[in-house]
């Protein structure tokens, strides 16, 4: 509960950020998003727009279908995905799986869930 009075309020689920979220953001969105079931996605974005936000039940959806060309490990046959747990306020509570493009180096994808 400590954590949940941390977090910075989440009226409403941006449509695209420009920066990289801050942990508390993440958390907030996560947290948040149960109160707004408008927010989460039903079916996979087809080569989502660079910035955009999308909430998805990642064991309903296959997220991962998104249209784009990830790096892959050197078996050439499986994508490459750096794996992290984060922490709010000390705390780790998000997990975090980042994924770089193949073709713009710049270009990644970043998915967080809930430890808890």
């Amino acid at each position: 509960s400590k954590l949940v009075e941390c977090l910075p309020k989440c009226p409403a689920l941006p449509k695209e950020r420009l920066r990289w979220n801050t942990n508390e953001e993440i958390a907030s969105y996560l947290i948040t998003f149960e109160r707004h079931e408008e927010w989460l996605s039903g079916s996979p974005k087809t080569r989502p727009q660079n910035g955009s936000i999308i909430l998805y039940n990642r064991k309903k959806v296959k997220y991962r279908k998104d249209g784009y060309c990830w790096k892959k490990r050197k078996d050439g046959k499986t994508t490459r995905e750096d794996h992290m747990k984060l922490k709010v306020q000390g705390t780790e509570c998000l997990y975090g799986c980042y994924v770089h493009s193949s073709v713009v180096p710049t270009f990644h994808r970043r998915c967080y869930w809930l430890l808890q």
